[in-house]
């Protein structure tokens, strides 16, 4: 209307956006005033002709004077009409829809809905209920932890995004069907008047006609997205009733529905979706007879059974056979909504896809699953068969989740234990991935396959240590692949591996000591993989290839290395200089006492600031942390509040200062709620008591960053709860402490240190305490002789006194090498000092490659 002026930059950044959406490289935009032709010139919109004004300024005169403005509408359409048949600007679109656009614009209605979801939670225990349910299983897919408390204000936006991308989902698929089927033209019915529950019945009409319930099904609010949402949506839905579908060709349908699905994998499930070249990989070292069954039981939004499709395509297995034999579930509606659209190729409309909702620990063979045909609407049921691969990314879902979320998960151990015939059960705080492999063996044919995504967790965590005893009960592992070169999953916290393996009977199978089985380290961005099908034949055949690295070792040697404590995450390295050296190592534990810092779990009581006005004798030094620490001698550096005095003691003293600290935090609770007395409660001791007998001698970190060593304290003192102290024996008290030292800070130490971490998905090393204590390994102090020892500490002298560097700096230093060749020789193992620094920096370097981006 006139009121709005023709250059309003709203105005015209909203035709914009429409030309956009439509695929148009024109927009003309009127104000009954004045209109302004906009053509598309390079990237940008640029004015191309004006029509002149018009003596209509209010929005009162609009009606009084149509003559006039209707002579202008008739010049603009005869003028238009010109620039048409001239060539002036073009009449066609390439695409139907730019689906990206219109998602977009609908996810501007997030906020919105989130108000909508909050009225109807506030209204109803039980919806609410079910969203926080939906949360707990889903957040992880979205990259949200559902324990995190930081979290949670993700869940209504996430909620509201998949409602929002669901419905574009719907009412594009519905118009697309009607190419197919005359009874989806009823989506055509929806108008300006149709409210979303009639809407709903529509979209559940076509469906009972057409199948595709997967798509069509109910999602969980869907019918609390806002007004506006629903008034864009109908919009949407009106201008596919004016395409004439059945006219344009199938391959750009089939553009638009693949567009579809890019789309909303984009805008919903975001970098956390498997990459398309992660899944052709994963699928490809798995998969070795083309014909028989594949199974994704966590398809999420179908990427990688749809790479099990396209195999088998390639390898030329009849439509119908390949369409047989690909199945595919999901617990939740969105996902398996996306997976079916994924496999909605113009060659399968019509045919029954195989992909079903259920949750993975309830599948069995032959359990009935529902169908329907989509040429007559009949039902038809099918019984789930052996699946003969399994490839899937399996759900990373946190201990505390699993136990809201699905608390008889941990049934399987009775299985596995009757299985067995063994007293195995996986660890309470196992993730969900854990358990899941388990329940998958009982529908696996013989001799078949599994291929997984896995947190790489099972590598580097005690829960992790009892779960690989498990899984080779059940499986014999082929492969095992990380990356070398950036995160799999760019925005998610979790580090991936993928590990492939062949079902064994549990029971009567004997382990062949001969078998290799082959460590990949990926030297490539996984996005940056030209060719996945070379990458999977030099993983297959151990051949040479400049994007991966190659180790294999056999089950012989493997068992081997695990006697020495060597963890798998030491495998991916060249490390048969192992047992070469195996007689100049000691276990640690041999020579020292080990100890953890004191865990108390509230600072600001134990760790008081200055002016807390308490008694000196309930104050110890302590060393918090070495982040201060530059050299490798380490002093205390922070004031700790220890006090074993009763309240009833300090008061007949009159130790005011201490009382006063005490009762000062005896009101207060935790971050949960709890009163301190009661969360901080301990056996034999007060609530406000810390114990000082964690003394220590040596430091380790429980954190380790891009330097490896171990500090030793100028004087013997009280450590905190993130480090772990090394205390020298009785017998070894009289040695120089130099000596021990060098030795835990040899090249061959920083190997030990490295591998017996778990790296995390900002490349930081945690040290496994109990891991550490047990298998951590230096040099043999014991058969040195004095002028060994005096040649070691002399050496290492130079490095002592000076600042530490980070591990690529450090080992290239004159003094650091001049120290290890002298060492090295003193041991006789100086041949084995390029592979020993080879392999640490392999390790590190594969620690550090998370942070990289391509």
């Amino acid at each position: 209307m006139p009121d709005t002026p023709i250059n309003d930059p709203d105005l015209i950044n909203n035709a914009q956006k429409k030309a956009r959406i439509l695929k148009r490289d024109s927009f003309l935009v009127w104000n009954v005033k004045t209109a302004v032709l906009y053509i598309k010139n390079g990237g940008s919109f640029s004015i191309y002709k004006t029509w002149d004004n018009i003596n209509i300024n209010k929005r009162d005169e609009v009606k009084a004077k149509e003559a006039l403005w209707k002579t202008l509408l008739h010049q603009i359409l005869e003028d238009l009409n010109t620039f048409f048949e001239a060539g002036k600007i073009s009449d066609t679109a390439f695409e139907i829809l730019a689906i990206d656009a219109i998602i977009d614009i609908i996810l501007e209605n997030i906020v919105s809905t989130v108000d909508n979801l909050k009225r109807r939670m506030r209204a109803s225990a039980r919806f609410a209920a079910e969203v926080n349910q939906w949360w707990l299983s889903s957040a992880s897919e979205y990259g949200y932890n559902p324990s995190k408390e930081s979290d949670k204000p993700h869940q209504l936006p996430t909620l509201s995004k998949v409602i929002l991308t669901d419905w574009v989902i719907k009412i594009v698929f519905a118009h697309i069907l009607k190419r197919y089927f005359n009874e989806a033209r009823s989506i055509e019915t929806i108008t300006n008047t149709t409210s979303i529950l009639e809407a709903e019945q529509i979209i559940s009409n076509i469906s009972r006609n057409c199948d595709f319930w997967n798509i069509f099904s109910k999602n969980l609010a869907q019918e609390y997205i806002s007004s506006i949402a629903w008034d864009q949506l109908i919009q949407i839905s009106q201008y596919l009733t004016t395409v004439n579908l059945q006219d344009i060709n199938i391959e750009v349908l089939h553009t638009l529905l693949q567009s579809s699905i890019d789309a909303a994998k984009r805008k919903v499930a975001g970098q956390f979706s498997t990459p398309v070249n992660l899944a052709s990989l994963l699928v490809r070292i798995t998969v070795e007879n083309k014909e028989l069954n594949v199974f994704d039981p966590c398809c999420g939004t179908g990427t990688i059974i749809n790479q099990a499709y396209l195999l088998k395509e390639h390898y030329e297995i009849p439509h119908d056979e390949i369409l047989s034999s690909i199945w595919a579930s999901d617990k939740h509606s969105f996902p398996i909504q996306l997976a079916t659209l994924t496999l909605s190729k113009p060659d399968n409309i019509g045919e029954i896809v195989n992909i079903f909702s259920s949750d993975v620990t309830k599948l069995n063979i032959g359990q009935r699953i529902k169908f329907h045909n989509p040429n007559d609407g009949t039902e038809v049921e099918k019984r789930l068969p052996y699946m003969n691969y399994i490839v899937s990314n399996l759900p990373f879902i946190r201990e505390k989740a699993i136990k809201e979320l699905n608390s008889n998960i941990a049934d399987i151990n009775t299985w596995i234990r009757n299985e067995t015939g063994l007293d195995l059960y996986l660890s309470g705080k196992s993730d969900i991935f854990a358990y899941i492999p388990f329940y998958l063996y009982r529908i696996l044919g013989e001799e078949s396959k599994v291929g997984f995504i896995l947190s790489n967790a099972w590598m580097g965590t005690d829960y992790g240590d009892i779960f690989l005893r498990i899984f080779q009960q059940f499986y014999s592992i082929d492969n095992i692949v990380i990356s070398g070169k950036g995160k799999w999953f760019h925005n998610a916290e979790v580090v991936t591996t993928i590990i492939t393996a062949t079902k064994k009977n549990v029971v009567g199978s004997k382990e062949n000591k001969d078998k290799t089985i082959t460590f990949t380290t990926l030297n490539e961005f996984i996005e940056n993989i030209n060719d996945t099908q070379q990458i999977a034949d030099a993983i297959l055949v151990n051949g040479e290839n400049q994007q991966l690295n190659n180790q294999q070792y056999t089950v012989n040697s493997i068992q081997q290395f695990e006697s020495m404590g060597i963890p798998w995450c030491a495998y991916f390295a060249e490390i048969n200089w192992l047992p070469e050296i195996a007689d100049q190592i000691v276990n640690c534990n041999k020579i020292f006492d080990f100890t953890r810092g004191e865990r108390r779990g509230w600072n600001k009581l134990f760790y008081p600031t200055e002016g807390h006005g308490i008694e000196e004798e309930y104050i110890k030094p302590i060393l918090k942390n070495l982040r201060q620490t530059a050299t490798l001698i380490c002093t205390t550096n922070k004031d700790a509040f220890c006090c074993s005095r009763s309240i009833q003691e300090l008061e007949e003293l009159n130790h005011r200062g201490a009382l006063n600290w005490i009762r000062h935090f005896e009101n207060q609770v935790n971050e949960t709620g709890v009163p301190l007395p009661q969360a901080l409660q301990r056996a034999n001791m007060h609530w406000y008591e810390m114990g000082t007998n964690n003394m220590a001698d040596f430091v380790a970190n429980v954190n380790y960053d891009k330097s490896l060593f171990i500090s030793v304290l100028q004087e013997r003192s009280f450590i905190d709860q993130r480090l772990i102290g090394l205390s020298l024996k009785e017998e070894y008290q009289g040695e120089d402490k130099s000596l021990f030292l060098a030795l835990l800070n040899s090249i061959l130490s920083m190997f030990f240190i490295e591998c017996m971490g778990f790296g995390r998905g900002l490349g930081a090393l945690d040290l496994r305490a109990t891991k550490f204590e047990l298998d951590f390994k230096i040099l043999n102090p014991t058969i040195l002789s004095p002028e060994d020892k005096t040649h070691i500490i002399e050496a290492f002298d130079p490095i002592m006194k000076r600042d530490r560097l980070n591990l690529e700096q450090e080992i290239e230093q004159a003094d650091r090498v001049h120290f290890e060749m002298i060492l090295f020789k003193i041991y006789g193992i100086q041949e084995y000092y390029e592979s020993i620094k080879k392999s640490l920096l392999h390790l590190y370097k594969i620690r550090f490659a998370v942070k990289e981006h391509s």
